[in-house]
């Protein structure tokens, strides 16, 4: 392939070619086109992540530096894949150092510029973010299947993970049985022309009794 661009164009797949392609040539125009020599170092591991970018042709490298100082190769990516992508929702450094191995055509595009073109294009930023959510859940899914069916536990059953025990509501202990309490007799008090009761608890008088006279 030869070192230079050639009518660079965004792919019609992957991500993007989820646009219309009056969208998508205007997406492109929000970014810029940028040409990847063998070696060049197109995102580094520690560096500040703040744009997202487009392999357009070619391959790159990732790389990961070890405890031990060494790099291990994580993956290869070529055409219609996306780097960076994570930056637009949680920005922070890199995670791996990213080279081309070959001669690559590249496009990039910064964070902010591409949350202006969704402001801009709601319809098209609608089905941008919508896709850019799938690429990372899947990714998600391959990095840690297990920690991924986190997420729907609340209505999926895993086998695989301690239930809480069931609170058992406590059983109330039967009530001990009443005491054969005495009951006083009444006690007469005084003497004319009534009667009164006096005991614990006081009487009712009884409006039918005949209290005599008043």
């Amino acid at each position: 392939m030869p070192e230079s661009l050639t009518r660079p164009t965004l792919p019609t797949f992957s991500w993007i070619g989820q646009l219309k392609d009056d969208d998508r040539e205007l997406l492109s125009s929000y970014g810029e086109f940028f040409p990847g020599h063998p070696g060049n170092v197109i995102i580094e591991e520690g560096a500040m992540q703040t744009e997202v970018f487009v392999v357009i042709s070619g391959e790159l490298e990732v790389h990961a530096k070890q405890e031990d100082g060494s790099e291990t190769l994580l993956a290869r990516v070529g055409p219609g894949e996306t780097l960076g992508e994570i930056s637009l929702f949680n920005p922070g450094p890199a995670a791996a150092t990213v080279t081309a191995a070959e001669f690559s055509q590249l496009w990039r595009i910064a964070d902010a510029d591409l949350l202006q073109f969704m402001t801009d294009s709601p319809g098209a930023g609608n089905v941008l973010l919508r896709t850019l959510a799938s690429i990372l859940a899947q990714r998600l899914r391959q990095m840690n299947p297990r920690a991924f069916g986190l997420s729907t536990y609340a209505v999926v059953d895993s086998p695989d993970l301690i239930k809480a025990p069931v609170p058992v509501a406590p059983v109330s202990a039967p009530l001990p049985e009443p005491e054969n309490i005495p009951v006083e007799p009444p006690v007469e008090v005084g003497a004319g022309k009534g009667k009164k009761l006096s005991t614990k608890t006081q009487a009712v008088p009884d409006p039918d009794a005949d209290l005599g006279p008043i």
